[in-house]
């Protein structure tokens, strides 16, 4: 899969989260609504999934372009410490109600949560809090629980 280009919606369940800005990595364009992450060498915001990025951080409030800026020139609220509605994985990266609440949750792009690390290929997303009606994953986000 791939990350999203265009927004979404924040889909959380319950109150709000924690919000703050975060400067964005020069040459990256986020999408409201998709997980970002940090890169690991200059903690620039990315999207999810961005080669060099560390694990799910939060998802972006709103859309910011800084693909012709440089490193910090723009910054994007994120919202973190949250449970959100994700869209479920495919075949063999799906979870489903018999997986145990509390099992951790990596992302195949910055929307799509899968229940396996394709053998230390995918990043942390957060921890699985069960299934909605509609087939999507309740995923806690939490920076300060991330397998870094």
């Amino acid at each position: 899969m791939s990350n999203t280009t265009a927004e979404l919606a924040l889909d959380g369940i319950g109150q709000d989260g924690r919000r703050f800005h975060v400067p964005v990595d020069g040459g990256s364009e986020i999408f409201a609504g998709g997980f970002v992450a940090t890169l690991i060498a200059t903690g620039m915001l990315v999207p999810f999934t961005t080669a060099g990025a560390g694990p799910a951080i939060g998802k972006a409030t709103h859309s910011i372009d800084n693909t012709g800026g440089s490193d910090g020139d723009e910054r994007c609220m994120i919202e973190t410490d949250r449970v959100y509605r994700v869209t479920n994985g495919t075949a063999g990266d799906a979870f489903s109600e018999a997986t145990p609440l509390y099992s951790p949750v990596y992302g195949s792009d910055d929307h799509t949560a899968c229940d396996n690390d394709n053998g230390g290929t995918r990043q942390y997303m957060g921890v699985f809090m069960g299934m909605e009606d509609d087939g999507k994953v309740r995923v806690r986000v939490n920076p300060a629980l991330a397998e870094i």
